[in-house]
C-alpha cells in the first residue's frame, strides 16, 4: 500500500499496519528504519492492548492470567485495509480467536494515515465491542533512521524539544533543567538503552542533524521514551499511555499505572504527526 503527494511517498506493511517507507521528495531520504532483524523487525508499530513488558509476561485480568508478550499483540497481527484513496487509508484489526486467548475482549482498533502537505497524520481509534468496560494501555514506536547519509553517525545527531522543556526521568529524582536539545551518543544508549521521561510539556520533538530528521508530536501522552538497541541503525520516538514493569509486580492490569478503562459501547481516541525535513 502506498500514498503520495507532492511532497511526500509513504508506504505500509499490513502485518502492524506499520509506515515502513517514508520519503521526503525533497531530500529525497527515507526516513524509515527497514525492520532488518539484525536489529529490529519492526517499523513502526502501534503497542496495544498494553506498553512495554510485564513480570513473566503475563496480565491478570478478574482473577485470571492471560499470556501477553512484550508491547502486546498488535504489531504482530495482519490489519484489514477498509479505506483507501491516494492520500489517505484507514487499516482495521479486531478481535479474533487469537486475541481473545490473550485478552478477552471484543474490540476494533483503526488507524488512518492522512498526508498533509509535508507531514502525515495518524488517527487511532479504539471501540469497546464487549458487554463490559475493558482496560487498555496504548503506545507508540517508530523507528527513525540515524544516520540518514553514510557520511553522519549518532554523534551528529540530537533531540529537539519544541519549546525547551523541563525532562523528569520517570521513577528518578534526576530532572534536567529547561532543556532545548539532548545530544545524542552511541555511549548514552550503553548506559540505558530507553530514555523515559515523564510530563514532557513539549508538543513536539525533532531527531535531526541540524540539517534533516524528523518532527514528531507527542502532546497529551504522559510518557515519552527513546530507544536504541546498540549498533542499531535507529532510534525511536515512543510517546505513550503506560509503561512495563521496573520491578516484579503482580497487580490486576486495571489497576496498573498507565491502564485506562473503556466503557461499554464507547471509543477513544488520540493522534500524532511525522514531519520529514
Amino acid at each position: 500500500m502506498r500514498l503520495e503527494n507532492e511532497y511526500l511517498i509513504v508506504e505500509f506493511v499490513a502485518k502492524g499496519a506499520q509506515i515502513s517507507r517514508l520519503i521526503s521528495k525533497e531530500s529525497q531520504l527515507d526516513y524509515m528504519h527497514d525492520a532488518d532483524t539484525r536489529f529490529w523487525g519492526y517499523h513502526s508499530p502501534t503497542l496495544f492492548p498494553i506498553v512495554g513488558s510485564t513480570t513473566g509476561h503475563k496480565i491478570n485480568i478478574e482473577g485470571m492470567e492471560y499470556p501477553m508478550k512484550q508491547h502486546g499483540f498488535a504489531r504482530n497481527f495482519e490489519f484489514e485495509l477498509i479505506q483507501s484513496d491516494d492520500i489517505f487509508c484507514t487499516w482495521r484489526l479486531m478481535d479474533n480467536e487469537d486475541t481473545l486467548k490473550q485478552y478477552p475482549y471484543h474490540f476494533a482498533l483503526s488507524i488512518r494515515y492522512t498526508l498533509k502537505k509535508k507531514l502525515v497524520l495518524i488517527d487511532y481509534t479504539i471501540e469497546n465491542l464487549s458487554a463490559v468496560a475493558m482496560p487498555f494501555q496504548f503506545g507508540l514506536h517508530p523507528a527513525f533512521k540515524v544516520p540518514l547519509s553514510p557520511e553522519k553517525t549518532i554523534e551528529d545527531y540530537r533531540i529537539e524539544f519544541h519549546p525547551q522543556s523541563e525532562l523528569k526521568f520517570y521513577n528518578e529524582d534526576f530532572i534536567i533543567k529547561a532543556a532545548s536539545s539532548i545530544p545524542l551518543s552511541e555511549a548514552m544508549f550503553e548506559e540505558r538503552p530507553t530514555w523515559l521521561f515523564e510530563d514532557v510539556l513539549a508538543p513536539y520533538v525533532s531527531l535531526t542533524d541540524g540539517k534533516h530528521g524528523v518532527k514528531v508530536s507527542c502532546s497529551g501522552y504522559r510518557w515519552l521514551a527513546f530507544w536504541k538497541p546498540l549498533k542499531a541503525p535507529f532510534i525511536c520516538i515512543e510517546p505513550w499511555h503506560g509503561h512495563g514493569d521496573f520491578q516484579p509486580i503482580s497487580i490486576p492490569f486495571e489497576q496498573r499505572e498507565g491502564t485506562m478503562i473503556l466503557p461499554v459501547g464507547r471509543h477513544w481516541v488520540t493522534s500524532y504527526t511525522i514531519e520529514p525535513f
